[in-house]
């Protein structure tokens, strides 16, 4: 659950300027399946899935909004959004509202009865009622992503361009760039083209290797965002912002990147989309990491207090969570545990992700024989094990039908 201690954790509040802040309408996309993190989000909505031991994915989007003032904000919600609703009620409502008195209160909003949100776009054309009448901006986040930033910065660049759309935009490797918007730019970084998941992404001049993709999130003019909704889903089969919105808008409007980059070092700053199974658990190796480029404890102890494990187990380089427990004699490695999760006397778990609440057996082994793991686990492209809750999934009252799978 979120608390002060939390937010204190990941960086300090800061204050501002409020006028552009009331002008902001902000809306976070956060009704994703999450298909490719399967079996993860099969009942929970990916936004919710843990990350990092005592965070959930909605928590980076959610602090970035908190300390950086925006009073207004939105959730779009949908596949099984009662989940997202339930820990946002009780693991946000307070901290967010004690934090301001101007600050209204996080609202949840899944379609209205009978009706689904065909697409990014078209979720928040659903909602446009939401938008108040002193709104001159409408600022859009993704809610499965990981990454800190001060939504007030990208609010500054885009009123001082006096554009009608800003794109924050970030440098990724050229060979994973194809999963996301690529965007071109001129030297004042106007938007020139935008291609969305182009099979050849377009490499940047200056640095081949890597490609300027879009981060999903969006200032809008509000004028400008109403009449391309209306256009777009109020009238044509569209739905989506990167395959429908953003295409027709830069053709037509003022359109910016923001340059997501630590200007002191001058380098990309930290950012994740955890799209996939390995991309989570690239993201999750990224926090145990002695050099991490994202450090979300502070100090590693933090880490290691959240959990139980005997003298005689041996865990390195994993990513431990609230109640988690090890046994005497288990060896854990390169490995995500998350809550609740209890592995036995003498199980070996290497390069795996243990679900919420699974309970490993004694002597269970996973991650030593692909294709042995296959047959009973889910194993990803890369060969990270996930032991779930899924049929075939270790589950305590399932010991005996284990015998096949233990440690030779």
């Amino acid at each position: 659950m979120c608390g002060a201690g939390l937010a204190d954790i990941l960086f300090p509040m800061k204050t501002d300027n409020p006028s552009v802040l009331e002008q902001t309408s902000t809306f976070i996309l956060a009704g994703g399946q999450g298909e490719r993190l399967h079996p993860l989000t099969v009942s929970r909505p990916k936004p919710a899935v843990s990350f990092g031991g005592a965070f959930r994915i909605i928590d980076f989007t959610l602090f970035n909004c908190l300390h950086s003032g925006l009073s207004r904000v939105s959730l779009l919600t949908q596949y099984k959004y009662e989940e997202l609703h339930r820990y946002i009620r009780e693991g946000w409502s307070d901290l967010w509202g004690r934090t301001s008195a101007s600050r209204e209160p996080l609202l949840c909003l899944p379609p209205v009865s009978g009706k689904r949100y065909r697409g990014t776009a078209d979720a928040i054309f659903q909602n446009v009622g939401l938008i108040p009448a002193g709104s001159e901006f409408v600022l859009v986040l993704s809610g499965d992503h990981v990454y800190e930033m001060d939504y007030r910065d990208l609010l500054r660049q885009h009123m001082e361009t006096d554009a009608d759309l800003t794109i924050a935009a970030v440098e990724y490797p050229l060979p994973e760039a194809s999963h996301f918007g690529v965007i071109q730019v001129d030297a004042t970084f106007k938007v020139t083209h935008f291609a969305e998941k182009p099979a050849i992404p377009h490499p940047l001049a200056y640095n081949p290797s890597m490609a300027l993709v879009s981060m999903g999130i969006y200032v809008f003019r509000k004028s400008v965002l109403l009449g391309a909704l209306d256009a777009v889903c109020g009238s044509g089969p569209g739905s989506d912002f990167g395959h429908d919105i953003i295409p027709a808008l830069i053709r037509s409007v003022r359109t910016y990147a923001y340059d997501f980059r630590d200007r002191t070092r001058a380098v990309p700053r930290y950012w994740r989309d955890i799209g996939t199974i390995d991309a989570y658990y690239a993201a999750s190796m990224d926090l145990v990491q002695w050099d991490s480029p994202s450090d979300l404890y502070g100090n590693r102890a933090t880490q290691q207090n959240i959990a139980r494990i005997d003298a005689r187990a041996r865990v390195g380089r994993t990513v431990l969570s609230p109640g988690v427990e090890v046994e005497g004699n288990a060896s854990v490695y390169d490995s995500i545990l998350m809550p609740g999760v209890r592995v036995g006397t003498g199980a070996r778990l290497r390069r795996v992700i243990v679900e919420e609440g699974v309970h490993v057996p004694a002597g269970f082994c996973a991650g030593f024989d692909t294709e042995r793991d296959r047959n009973h686990q889910t194993v990803s492209e890369k060969g990270v094990v996930v032991i779930s809750h899924e049929p075939g999934a270790v589950r305590s009252r399932h010991v005996s039908e284990l015998e096949a799978i233990r440690c030779r």
